[in-house]
């Protein structure tokens, strides 16, 4: 199983027991507590949307790392070696993030412009706000394994 599919799993049972709490709240036509449990679950859902983005990011930068042992041939022409090499001498966490994907897929295609949202998500709840979209957490996890797992590394 992969990572994102574990903080999946590990998410429901939070999600779970917040959803109770909502539950509890209505049935008690409690409006206050019912808030603050939503509250809280969103709070939840975007920490592990958060979350889920650090192993995205994770799995981007081992594509990466790979990606640049495989191009680091010193027999192959300048022309086909001059951005890996500039690359190679950085550490690969000081590369924009955007520029490692639109390496690792193509940019005129979904899998590029999903991980361009979800890197926005990211910046906004990073940064105090509160990202709007509308997301479900296990679906992000199995769209960002998916994401990974096609990476192109060659």
């Amino acid at each position: 199983m992969s990572i994102f599919l574990e903080i999946a799993d590990q998410y429901a049972l939070a999600d779970t027991a917040f959803a109770d709490a909502e539950r509890t709240a209505f049935q008690a036509d409690d409006d206050a507590a019912f808030d603050r449990a939503a509250q809280a679950r969103q709070r939840n859902d975007q920490a592990y949307f958060l979350y889920l983005f650090t192993r995205y990011e994770a799995a981007v930068n081992a594509a990466i790392d790979t990606l640049l042992r495989g191009r680091a041939d010193p027999s192959a022409s300048w022309a086909d070696r001059r951005v890996w090499q500039a690359w190679s001498r950085l550490p690969v966490r000081d590369i924009p993030l955007l520029s490692k994907v639109e390496v690792l897929t193509d940019k005129g295609r979904g899998d590029y412009a999903t991980s361009k949202q979800y890197y926005e998500g990211r910046n906004a709840i990073a940064h105090g706000a509160i990202w709007e979209a509308q997301f479900f957490v296990p679906d992000v996890a199995r769209t960002m394994h998916h994401l990974a797992n096609r990476f192109v590394t060659t």
